[in-house]
């Protein structure tokens, strides 16, 4: 059975705030409605972060318990990532978007098929709802292109990253 290739098989999008009601089962017209951002070809691949980091570890025993027992406490999440950046306003579209911090919103991810396959109900998707950061203009390398970076606060409550897209 063949593994899953990631290269040229992750879909990002950027969905405005509000535009998902369901974190577990977003819908395909949610996920394809006019200002939904495709960010696939924006971001680079060195860089990105999206998910989960850990757990805190919760560790308080009973006075009378022969030793540690920690359990899992809150989980962490992390979303960033570095975009290029185009000659022309039109195709400068993250930039454009990612103004500055407080901007809200949920980064989707799909894995598993081209970037080009349309969203499909019963396709698995990880959700985060976020709020961004301050972009930062990231200084020039000797090669390669213009690019800037954007941290996201992922906000715990909207996240679900196993969620499967409803029809």
């Amino acid at each position: 059975m063949p593994k899953m290739l990631n290269q040229d098989n992750r879909l990002l999008l950027w969905v405005p705030e509000g535009g998902i009601l369901n974190v577990s089962a977003p819908t395909v017209a949610e996920l394809t409605a006019p200002g939904v951002l495709d960010l696939s070809c924006l971001v680079t691949l060195a860089n990105y972060a999206l998910g989960a980091t850990g757990d805190e570890s919760i560790n308080d025993p009973a006075l009378c318990a022969p030793g540690d027992s920690p359990v899992p406490g809150a989980t962490s999440y992390e979303a960033a990532m570095d975009f290029f950046r185009w000659t022309t306003t039109l195709e400068d579209v993250a930039w454009s978007t990612f103004t500055g911090k407080g901007i809200t919103g949920f980064l989707v991810e799909r894995k598993g098929k081209p970037h080009t396959t349309a969203v499909a109900a019963a396709n698995e998707v990880k959700v985060l709802g976020a709020i961004t950061g301050t972009p930062r203009d990231l200084a020039p390398s000797t090669r390669g292109f213009e690019k800037f970076h954007q941290d996201f606060m992922v906000q715990s409550e909207l996240v679900d990253e196993r969620a499967v897209v409803a029809a």
